[in-house]
């Protein structure tokens, strides 16, 4: 669904919407809306700030194309009370475009029932009509809530240094906090309010999932007499904070025309761009906020200073010091997606009892039962632990999944990172939970099908998806899923809409019935996946941690970047990679035998295919290669003789009935890892492009039994002329890729100058399903290029060699140039 406008079309003997009546006596449309000081103290149930005055944007911000599927995840956007910092987000990209593949019909769904308008029955008291209940809703088997926790991390001086303060929860108190002038904000999960003073009083600062940058916010005094440069100077000071937004559930508010709930009712449930209807306004004189957080605008468009409405009755209008008004836009605030910041370095501490009490117990890998039988107590095993009951959890780092019962089965719980004081926080039906699970796979390019019937029928319907999706039933799909192969990435997938009742998590695999993901019924109404969190501050991707003793223990050393030489005095036993690939030597200045490191935990030597008593010595990062995979073996010295080209795995030559007596080697694309024997053991080797004329005299083996290219993560990147210093970008309609041409521009922060080089091809991030091309059946120098669906043409595959430049596969001596235009030529 789009944004939803407040009228929409009428069906045939519909009942007519409350602005669709004649209005009596409406004043002119450009009156002022509402009469507000805002130097009065901010009323409860609206707030404001003279922040949101000074760094309101002037134009509606772009739009995350990530989540134009979804009406209740939020479309990242400037905040409307300060500046969003530039980031490159990396999964951003996972969610770009159409969610569905192919499109099976119109998203813009039937509005009809989703704004309803009747009149207020004046025989219910305003009073009477009761709030949604989060304890009834949670506790229902058809409406089960799913509630997410919260995470907010304050950078205190961002100039200066990376120290920050994590918030999980409310806090009543934040003004003893040492903050700079200017800090960062960066909210990870759920919707926040800031406030002025403690004990959440005072002007407010609603917040969304997303980074800003915040100065001066309450100087308000300053600003009367014009002096904005001593208030710049002054420390940001927070008040208190709040988690006001926690699940998905559908937020609604009810605009009445009359006081105490009277008149003409209309009822919203998402972002209204536009208020009125047919030129005329509908005045508003009182409000009931069901659920979710209001932002209520005086202008359409989402245009000037917003007001805030938390859920409550609003009886009258005096809190704006006024009868009636007539609003120009409002829309609820919206958490985004699941997502996870640690993937690789899973840990959780279990608590007995609830809000953090009672024994305690940290975990990095799975617990088939947590509860301890009577005939257990005097023998433990590493299966379970000493508890009469799980009361709450923190997840420090990765995704966990838990269960209702032993052995990973019953009810299934998503716990993102984040604390859970009791059972409620993670959406139990009750207490009961005996066993968890880290979720470790690749969180990127997530894509799945599914199947109405089992075992992948063919006779059924299927549906690709690739995004977030609300509400299947929309999609023309159906609601009856019995199969899923999940082709990559890792997805929650949901018994109704909107991301409500059961939960189901689905990593790579295939799944030929609904008992397989733990189903009761083949239903499944929405589904998500869960993406690498797009906002985990400023801390080092690449990180490597080793250990003195197995099963990690002992001392540790971390390291982020390649080390010629370990201290002598300390032994590697064990060692967890965190970001990145490396290569180990047990030699000084990176000699001696290797052993190669994928992101993943090593619990002894020979879980590294070390031998007893081999240690590290220097380590090296294994930096990006953009080619495709190619490597040739040859029988002779000097590239002689009979050769062996290869472009995938090889888990035994021998087997295949090729020589293993390798006398040389060249790498002409890839990253490649060869074995000394088959079945990858033995010595093993990394190579990058380049050439070996003598393969003995570089190992010392004189075979090669086993080989495999490494594989490497989606690298997202920019592409800058040197000679321009412009980025290449894409400028035109992706809905018509002929007319779509392929420029270089200034730095515009935007998604079309973000790349991706994946199996060869050079993708743009905002069409993911296409890719780099040169245009035309004849190539030559000159020759354009634009962007076309991925068809795994030679015209399409592209590699970038260490002097910068890109070449073409279809013909290796043409590069990328830039024609040196002014206009369509640029």
């Amino acid at each position: 669904l789009s944004r939803a406008s407040a009228l929409p079309p009428r069906a045939e003997g519909a009942t007519p919407c409350g602005a669709d009546r004649q209005q009596p006596n409406l004043p002119p449309s450009n009156g002022k809306v509402f009469s507000f000081d805002a130097t009065d103290a901010a009323p409860s149930g609206l707030k404001s700030t003279s922040f949101m005055e000074r760094y309101l944007p002037k134009e509606e911000t772009k739009e995350d194309l990530g989540s134009r599927s979804n009406p209740h995840l939020p479309e990242t956007q400037l905040s409307e009370f300060s500046k969003l910092k530039n980031s490159d987000d990396p999964e951003k990209a996972n969610r770009v475009g159409s969610v569905l593949k192919p499109n099976y019909g119109n998203s813009d769904a039937d509005f009809m029932g989703l704004f309803k308008s009747s009149r207020f029955d004046p025989s219910v008291s305003f009073s009477a009509m009761s709030l949604s209940d989060t304890t009834t809703l949670r506790g229902s088997l058809t409406n089960k809530i799913n509630p997410r926790p919260g995470k907010v991390v304050i950078f205190r001086d961002p100039d200066v240094s990376d120290e920050c303060i994590e918030v999980f929860s409310d806090v009543e108190d934040c003004s003893s906090w040492s903050l700079s002038p200017v800090v960062i904000v960066k909210v990870v999960r759920g919707c926040w309010i800031l406030y002025e003073k403690p004990n959440f009083e005072g002007h407010t600062i609603p917040l969304e999932e997303g980074e800003l940058e915040l100065s001066g916010l309450w100087g308000l005094e300053d600003v009367l007499e014009g002096n904005e440069e001593a208030e710049s100077t002054k420390p940001v000071v927070i008040g208190s904070i709040r988690h006001v937004v926690q699940d998905y559930r559908v937020s609604q508010i009810d605009l009445f025309t009359e006081r105490e709930g009277l008149g003409l009712l209309n009822s919203y449930f998402d972002d209204t761009e536009e208020m009125q209807g047919f030129g005329i306004m509908q005045k508003t004189c009182s409000i009931k906020v069901h659920w979710g957080t209001w932002l209520i605008y005086e202008e359409p468009g989402f245009q000037g200073m917003p007001f805030v409405l938390e859920p409550g009755e609003y009886p009258d209008l005096s809190f704006w010091d006024t009868e009636e008004a007539y609003i120009g836009s409002m829309r609820p605030l919206k958490m985004g997606g699941r997502k996870v910041e640690f993937p690789t370095d899973p840990k959780v501490v279990i608590y007995e009892k609830p809000f953090f009490e009672g024994k305690c117990m940290e975990l990095e890998t799975e617990m088939c039962s947590f509860i301890m039988e009577a005939d257990e107590t005097e023998e433990k095993t590493d299966d379970s632990l000493p508890f009469t009951s799980v009361g709450s959890m923190k997840v420090l780092r990765g995704i966990w999944v838990a269960y209702e019962k032993p052995g990973f089965t019953g009810h299934q719980y998503l716990l993102e990172e984040g604390e859970y004081k009791d059972w409620k926080d993670w959406g139990g039906y009750s207490g009961e939970l005996q066993s968890l699970r880290p979720i470790l796979g690749d969180f990127s390019n997530a894509h799945m099908i599914m199947y109405s019937e089992k075992n992948f029928g063919s006779k059924g319907s299927s549906i690709d998806v690739l995004g977030i999706v609300a509400n299947l039933k929309e999609t023309g799909y159906g609601l009856k899923t019995q199969s899923i192969n999940v082709l990559s990435g890792v997805w929650v997938a949901y018994e109704n809409p909107d991301f409500t009742g059961e939960q189901y998590i689905l990593d790579k695999g295939l799944y030929t019935s609904f008992e397989d993901w733990g189903g009761k019924s083949c239903k499944i109404s929405s589904v998500q996946p869960i993406c690498l969190d797009s906002f985990t501050g400023p801390r080092r991707q690449n990180q490597i941690r080793l250990f003195s003793e197995p099963q990690f223990q002992g001392h540790s050393q971390g390291f982020e970047e390649t080390t010629s030489q370990i201290d002598d005095s300390f032994s590697t036993k064990s060692c967890r990679v965190l970001g990145g690939c490396w290569v180990a030597y047990d030699g000084e200045n990176f000699s001696g035998n290797q052993y190669v490191l994928e992101e993943g935990h090593y619990p002894c030597l020979s879980a590294m295919g070390c031998l007893p008593g081999a240690t590290f010595r220097s380590l090296r990062f294994i930096d990006v290669e953009f080619s495709e995979p190619t490597i040739i073996l040859f029988e002779r010295e000097d590239f002689k003789g009979k050769k062996i080209e290869l472009n995938a795995e090889v888990v035994n030559l021998r087997s295949l009935g090729f020589n293993t007596q390798i006398r040389s080697v060249q790498v002409i694309g890839g990253i490649w890892v060869t074995y000394e024997y088959g079945n990858y053991r033995g010595r093993q080797f990394l190579l990058s492009p380049a050439e070996v004329p003598n393969w003995y005299e570089f190992s010392g083996c004189r075979q090669i039994g086993s080989l495999r290219p490494f594989v490497q993560k989606r690298i997202y990147f920019r592409l800058r002329n040197k000679a321009t210093g412009l980025f290449m970008s894409t400028n035109g309609n992706l809905e018509d890729l002929k007319l779509l041409r392929i420029q270089v521009m200034e730095d515009v922060g935007a998604d079309d100058q973000i790349w991706i080089y994946q199996e060869g091809c050079i993708k743009c991030r905002i069409a993911e399903d296409c890719c780099l091309t040169i245009v035309g059946s004849l190539v030559t120098s000159g020759s354009k290029l634009g962007l076309a669906l991925d068809q795994n043409a030679d015209s399409q595959f592209w590699s970038m060699k260490p002097d910068g430049r890109i070449y073409s596969k279809l013909k290796p001596n043409l590069v990328l140039d830039v024609k040196g235009g002014t206009q369509y030529d640029q």
